[in-house]
């Protein structure tokens, strides 16, 4: 009786933390990948527009914004040499570069969806889309994750303050059933 008590909590215990295991992991990586969905979108027009002859003017007429500072998103222009040539974010007053074996898998596959860390402190949700262009080689759009980064934080604590909730009612719920008269006469 004794042994079959402690598997049954034991188990209990492991489905509770698989339960918010995967809590966790899905919430996480909904946070994670829809921080990647405005520049899905800004990278795909913007490219669009350029294949089709057009000028990417309209994303680009906005206020240059600092990359290590603001929240806001950011548009790149790169040449055939993997050089920016147009951008409405700079990084410490200079154009964002950008390492060169993100462009080299953005050619290969099209897009390349990745975070960028040029600094301490400085962390970037980018999406670099090759661009079949005189012009211009790539598009590169990106936002800070901050904001995300901030909403995961909360979320561990959450999960895991719910995990040690449930772990405790199951410890005391075993040691209830164990304690239980009766039960411990036939042992």
């Amino acid at each position: 009786m004794r042994s079959t008590n402690i598997i049954s909590h034991l188990a209990a215990a492991a489905i509770v933390t698989i339960l918010t295991g995967l809590v966790y992991g899905t919430v996480q990586q909904t946070y994670r990948t829809g921080a990647n969905d405005p520049q899905l979108q800004l990278a795909r027009d913007i490219s669009n527009k350029i294949e089709s002859k057009g000028t990417p003017g309209k994303w680009f007429d906005n206020d240059t914004v600092e990359i290590s500072r603001s929240l806001s998103v950011f548009n790149t222009l790169y040449n055939d040499k993997n050089e920016p040539t147009l951008s409405t974010g700079v990084l410490n007053g200079k154009l964002p570069f950008l390492p060169k074996g993100v462009f080299d898998e953005a050619k290969k596959n099209g897009d390349n969806v990745f975070t960028w860390q040029p600094e301490q402190g400085v962390r970037v949700a980018i999406v670099l889309r090759s661009i079949p262009s005189s012009s211009y080689s790539f598009v590169a759009v990106g936002r800070s994750l901050e904001e995300v980064e901030q909403r995961e934080k909360n979320l561990r604590w959450t999960v895991l303050i719910s995990w040690l909730l449930c772990m405790g009612v199951v410890i005391v719920h075993w040691i209830i059933v164990s304690l239980k008269p009766g039960k411990n006469a036939n042992r």
